[in-house]
């Protein structure tokens, strides 16, 4: 018997076309305790773009301290977390290969005590910096004390909670400043009277946030990879990261002065 031409072509549309569907993508994520609105960016960033791809995205928030959360994401208890992009990251937890924020936690401006403006005022590039022979604070096998070492930048980093940094800085205990994102550093200081935002460097290396899954676990993000890929490629085309990023920092970006400010460029270490 011979068909008729349309109904192979209803055959086709019916049959052959996969099907579009909506499924719940459940994660289990972080708020960092020590950072409170940290998260704010992430998870609506997150949020959104799986929606946009027409999934339903169901956040189960775990409020954790930040020294605790990559055990977390080891043991599959949390699903996803946003992290500086390293060698070693990308090889333990499984990598959404999508810049985050265009960039922007890879610029640094310093937090200094109040008063000391003027040794920063005469610096006009690296080598001019490295002069000072000033400490930075960091934190414990922060991805910033590998840049500070191949830089040639004296650094100390510190155990335990890194948020004791700002106290050493205040009161003067070995560190001369604190690099901070661009991100963070205006609530910071509102929070420590006696430290100021430098008002001339901008230090920058090429290096962003991505998400990570967890592997292992009771919540492993692995089985989402497909998806979280999708939609961050999808907010990256749409725009929607570029308005997050307005939304959350824009008025910082404007008061920190960030297109004039000297920029002085950090290589990065060969092994990331």
């Amino acid at each position: 018997m011979k068909w008729p031409l349309y109904f192979y072509v209803i055959f086709s549309l019916t049959f052959c076309v996969s099907p579009v569907y909506s499924a719940e993508i459940r994660l289990n994520i972080p708020k960092v305790s020590d950072s409170p609105k940290q998260h704010l960016f992430y998870h609506e960033l997150l949020t959104q773009a799986i929606k946009e791809i027409g999934h339903t995205p169901i956040l189960k928030v775990h409020d954790i301290p930040q020294l605790r959360i990559k055990r977390y994401l080891d043991l599959g208890t949390i699903s996803i977390y946003w992290m500086l992009e390293t060698t070693e990251r990308n090889q333990h937890y499984i990598p959404i290969e999508v810049d985050l924020t265009n960039g922007l936690i890879g610029n640094r401006i310093l937090l200094i005590k109040k008063g000391e403006q003027p040794l920063y005022d005469k610096v006009k590039n690296l080598a001019d910096f490295r002069d000072l022979g000033l400490v930075g604070g960091m934190g414990v096998r922060w991805f910033d004390a590998k840049v500070w070492q191949i830089n040639g930048l004296p650094y100390h980093e510190h155990e335990g909670n890194w948020e004791a940094i700002f106290k050493m800085l205040v009161r003067g205990r070995g560190i001369d400043y604190f690099a901070r994102g661009i991100n963070e550093i205006t609530l910071e200081v509102s929070r420590y009277p006696e430290l100021q935002i430098e008002q001339n460097l901008l230090f920058i290396y090429d290096r962003d946030f991505r998400f990570y899954l967890s592997k292992t676990g009771t919540n492993a993000g692995e089985k989402y990879k497909n998806v979280i890929s999708l939609a961050l490629k999808k907010a990256k085309e749409s725009g929607l990261i570029d308005r997050l990023i307005r939304k959350y920092w824009g008025s910082d970006i404007e008061s920190l002065n960030h297109a004039k400010r000297i920029k002085i460029y950090l290589s990065l270490p060969s092994e990331q």
